[in-house]
């Protein structure tokens, strides 16, 4: 039987073996070619003839790019790449295709991929997602619960779905189903039966994170709302343990090379211990297996910790190394529209008496705002709704008068209503709007989501990415997976396609003409859109003097596709493929 340490590293194996093929031409001592070279100027590998795009502004373009070790050793033409050669190095022909900077998710969750196990349930009618679950249901007959990831919430009512459907399925398996935004769960009696949820049991975080309650009888109805509640349940049907949840994202990682991406913020562990899935990827940097830099956070999302600062400064002291950080405190200040949980200036339309509530005490977020400016931490805060924006950056200008000369960056997640005021304040405060631009497509959601907080503040308010820009604001871009609100994707492709569209991706519509999400002035540019993946999505990590750009002496964090982006049309750009991916002079990824 295999040791628990070789059954979290099995699935990453394949990934390594392209590590172990390039381990001589990268530890190796090179060799003169003449009596001009010197062991520091040959490089251990050398890319020319390529569309090289720096995203630095001093030198935007190149033909060619030479890494010494595990750093970039030159940036310019031909000619002058010719001196980095030796006997040794790797020279690749670009034959005109793409080199950037790697990908930098700006929000992510890797430990996440634990929760899109089981069916997928990414489809547009009932029917077809309950023809698939049953499906998937019969074929895995001894799985102790049913999971499946992806249902849309604009197939249900915005009170949400109910346990009778699952019952007439599976009247005697539990079932436990992640919402596409992994924000809520979908589940059927039995689950609540062996959760031993009830009329009775008293609701995680009321009006926040709670079992949705039938109004005559007060039983549970079947829908899960929050991660609180997911969390409670889930730790009752199915405990993931640290090896399990461990050996998941050890894989997906992978995944994430595959894609491009070389360095990512984790936004939040919600499954096991902060302590625990960090000290996994330390042991994946020990092994030379780790095939990203992870930056992190402390995950609060408690109000029962009033001091979450105190405990981020003692994850940031045991991991600071090379490749594994924790900088940030993670603020979980709101939720979502489709659960009426994201805190809006106005009224929900279909609920005129609500407005939403903070999962956190305003109060304690700007203590824990104030105490991490004080010691040089950030502070990255999900703050979907316009009014749970505003709060943060009041939070965040009191901060910064106390402490101006802090180095403590900020970043607004999410921020997906958005007024002027907030624009003006984010600018002014030199705050960072992190957002996922796949999710802003004319898709199905769009109609659920204009029934909930009414059709003028969709129209005015929603996915202001560019207004942002044109006022002198800083974008970072990341997808959020497994989050989403239509359709999961992890590849930074698909989002800068989206960003420069907003149309639905060609490989999920059924359109031959795609409408544009409106207004269309919100489109951005290819420009804009690459440098928020890659150097100000560094900026948010805290890593732009190390990362995100091409320059000498800036660690070999690059990428190769297929196509020169520049060159094609945008709706081109999400199926263009990922050739190669180097982290820290090292390749993590490279296509067959």
């Amino acid at each position: 039987m295999k040791s628990k340490k070789s059954l979290f590293f099995a699935i990453i194996a394949t990934g390594s073996i392209l590590w172990a093929s390039v381990a001589n031409a990268q530890n190796s001592k090179p060799t003169q070619k003449n009596s001009k070279e010197t062991s520091s100027q040959i490089a251990d590998f050398v890319f020319k003839n390529g569309a090289i795009y720096t995203i630095d502004s001093r030198n935007p373009k190149a033909e060619a790019i030479a890494i010494t070790g595990k750093k970039i050793s030159y940036v310019g033409n031909n000619a002058g790449v010719q001196a980095f050669i030796g006997n040794k190095t790797k020279v690749t022909d670009l034959h005109g295709q793409m080199l950037l900077p790697g990908f930098i998710e700006s929000h992510i969750h890797p430990t996440l991929a634990l929760f899109t196990k089981g069916a997928d349930l990414q489809y547009d009618n009932i029917n077809d997602l309950l023809i698939n679950l049953k499906k998937w249901g019969d074929e895995h007959p001894n799985d102790k619960v049913i999971q499946g990831f992806g249902w849309r919430y604009f197939l249900f009512p915005t009170t949400g779905p109910t346990k009778a459907k699952l019952d007439s399925l599976f009247p005697d398996r539990p079932v436990m189903l992640i919402a596409i935004d992994v924000h809520s769960a979908w589940v059927n009696s039995k689950a609540l039966e062996i959760a031993g949820i009830n009329a009775k049991s008293p609701d995680p975080a009321p009006g926040l994170s709670y079992f949705q309650r039938d109004p005559k009888t007060g039983e549970p109805t079947g829908w899960i709302v929050e991660t609180m509640a997911e969390q409670e349940l889930l730790a009752k049907l199915a405990p993931p343990t640290i090896e399990v949840v461990n050996d998941a994202t050890a894989g997906q990682l992978y995944k994430f090379s595959a894609a491009g991406i070389t360095a990512a913020f984790d936004a939040g562990i919600a499954t096991i211990p902060t302590e625990s899935g960090f000290e996994a990827y330390q042991q994946l940097e020990k092994e030379h297996k780790l095939p990203l830099r992870i930056v992190g956070c402390y995950y609060w999302n408690n109000p029962a910790i009033t001091d979450p600062v105190s405990k981020l400064i003692l994850l940031h002291k045991k991991f600071n190394s090379e490749l594994v950080q924790i900088n940030t405190l993670k603020i979980m200040y709101d939720g979502g529209e489709s659960q009426h949980t994201a805190v809006m200036f106005k009224p929900y339309a279909d609920q005129p008496d609500s407005y939403g509530d903070f999962q956190l005490n305003p109060k304690l977020v700007a203590a824990a705002v104030l105490k991490a400016q004080a010691n040089g931490l950030n502070t990255h805060a999900h703050s979907y709704g316009d009014s749970t924006t505003l709060t943060y950056l009041n939070n965040i200008e009191q901060a910064k008068k106390a402490y101006p000369n802090s180095p403590s960056r900020h970043t607004a997640a999410h921020a997906i209503f958005l007024t002027d005021k907030e624009i003006t304040r984010l600018v002014k405060l030199n705050v960072t709007m992190q957002t996922s631009a796949q999710w802003f497509t004319p898709d199905p959601t769009l109609e659920l989501m204009m029934k909930i907080v009414g059709k003028d503040v969709a129209s005015t308010e929603y996915a202001r990415l560019n207004s942002v820009l044109k006022a002198g604001g800083r974008l970072a871009l990341g997808t959020d997976w497994p989050a989403s609100g239509w359709v999961a994707t992890y590849r930074p492709l698909d989002a800068i396609q989206v960003a420069l569209t907003r149309t639905i991706l060609p490989q999920y519509g059924k359109q031959q003409v795609m409408p544009v999400l409106p207004p269309e002035n919100e489109r951005i540019t290819l420009d804009q859109a690459l440098k928020a993946y890659t150097l100000d999505a560094a900026y948010v990590l805290g890593l732009e003097n190390k990362i995100g750009s091409l320059k000498v002496g800036k660690a070999a964090d690059i990428i190769v596709l297929e196509k020169d982006l520049y060159k094609i049309a945008a709706s081109e750009i999400s199926t263009t493929n990922v050739k190669l991916t180097m982290m820290n002079g090292k390749i993590t990824y490279q296509a067959q």
